[in-house]
């Protein structure tokens, strides 16, 4: 190890009260000495300089690398008494925060690298412990979300995730007219949604609660009639069409089960094409569509009605289209599939919810382009184990100023 001159670097260890005094290289490192500029320390409470210093104390932190060496600042720290506001403690820095091995700028640098990339990527990037980039990674993440518990939405909508096999879901709960998430639990149960509504919410902001955007689940419907009463339940346009969608696929699944060789290999690898609405075709997918249909009048039926139905939650007039969705209904009763008629009884079941649609034209569009995010944190990450630190992920990444 040597010493060298250092005129070069010393502004980039200039900080308030401290400045650069001896610098040392050896091949892989830096090692840098700050010196005091005066006697004083800063009060963290009360922003006061204090000259009376109970201890001092040697800290050492790691800064931010200068040509591929890895530098570590090394300078004295006081512990004060402060006569004004009572304080007794550690003097403020605005370098490094208190008990941090790292300063600012460094631990800066390593949440930004967490935020584009895997946590084991920033660490190795960063040359520190996965675990180390990990605690900055949610320190950074909930300074970032201060302010959240002051949330106050009037509309929500709600949505679940898968974030690991055998079922295991999260309850994503986002501000519509914010865009963005503001509370994920774990689970999707009643219990879920009402500690949402309890804990984080209130009773004051709970009661603010006019719109709730969610599936058919009734854990969720449960939990929103009974938190917030006046709160009208509106059923997802997508989820609607999703159910259809589903129908139609029963029938195609019964119907290959039940066609010919030939047959069969005209409507292999269709079902894509079969699921999509028609008007997103090309002329070339719309004429293979076309092709099977005509060969199979149920599967063609049940084409037909999950389009109309698809037409329905286009329709912009509210009385235009409860009229169609009442002759839509008489459709499915006339075409005699089953797979339909189980679809039009769960329908009636949850009419309040698909009108409610048709009256204020909300979706969960947003969320799912939330689940989109949040798929591609867990493939990142390959998974995560600690379920704090992905819910915070989650709300971070969904996070998205209203200005």
């Amino acid at each position: 190890m040597h010493k060298q001159g250092f005129s070069s670097l010393k502004d980039l260890y200039h900080f308030r009260g401290f400045h650069a005094h001896d610098l040392f290289l050896t091949k892989d490192a830096i090692r840098v000495s700050l010196r005091r500029t005066g006697k004083t320390g800063v009060c963290p409470k009360c922003g006061k300089k204090r000259r009376k210093k109970e201890e001092e104390y040697e800290r050492e932190v790691r800064d931010l690398d200068v040509a591929g060496r890895k530098v570590t600042l090394y300078f004295p720290q006081y512990k004060i008494h402060c006569t004004h506001c009572g304080y007794r403690g550690m003097e403020e820095l605005d370098f490094v925060d208190e008990y941090s091995r790292c300063t600012v700028r460094f631990e800066e640098y390593v949440a930004a690298l967490c935020e584009r990339m895997s946590l084991k990527g920033a660490a190795g990037i960063a040359g520190i412990h996965w675990e180390a980039a990990k605690r900055i990674d949610k320190k950074y993440m909930r300074k970032r979300l201060e302010g959240l518990e002051l949330t106050s939405p009037t509309r929500i909508g709600v949505d679940e995730v898968a974030y690991a096999r055998r079922h295991k879901y999260l309850t994503v709960v986002r501000d519509v007219d914010a865009s963005r998430v503001i509370w994920v639990g774990e689970g999707r149960r009643k219990e879920t949604l009402d500690e949402f509504f309890r804990n984080f919410l209130g009773s004051a902001k709970t009661a603010r609660i006019r719109l709730a955007v969610i599936d058919m689940w009734d854990p969720y419907i449960a939990s929103v009639r009974e938190s917030c009463p006046v709160a009208e339940i509106v059923f997802d346009k997508f989820h609607i069409a999703k159910k259809a969608n589903e129908a139609l696929d029963c029938v195609r699944k019964q119907e290959f089960a039940d066609a010919c060789r030939d047959e069969r290999r005209r409507m292999k690898h269709k079902r894509f094409l079969i699921l999509r609405r028609n008007d997103a075709l090309d002329d070339e997918q719309r004429e293979d569509v076309d092709c099977l249909m005509k060969r199979n009048k149920t599967l063609y039926k049940s084409y037909l009605l999950k389009e109309q139905l698809s037409s329905i939650l286009d329709e912009p007039r509210l009385d235009v289209a409860v009229g169609r969705l009442g002759r839509w209904f008489r459709n499915v009763k006339k075409a005699g599939i089953p797979q339909f008629e189980k679809l039009v009884k769960t329908f009636r079941n949850y009419l309040y919810g698909i009108l409610n649609y048709f009256k204020h034209r909300v979706t969960n569009a947003a969320s799912e382009a939330f689940n989109n995010k949040i798929g591609l944190l867990k493939r990142i990450a390959y998974g995560f184990h600690d379920l704090e630190y992905f819910k915070l992920k989650i709300i971070c990444c969904c996070w998205k100023n209203s200005s």
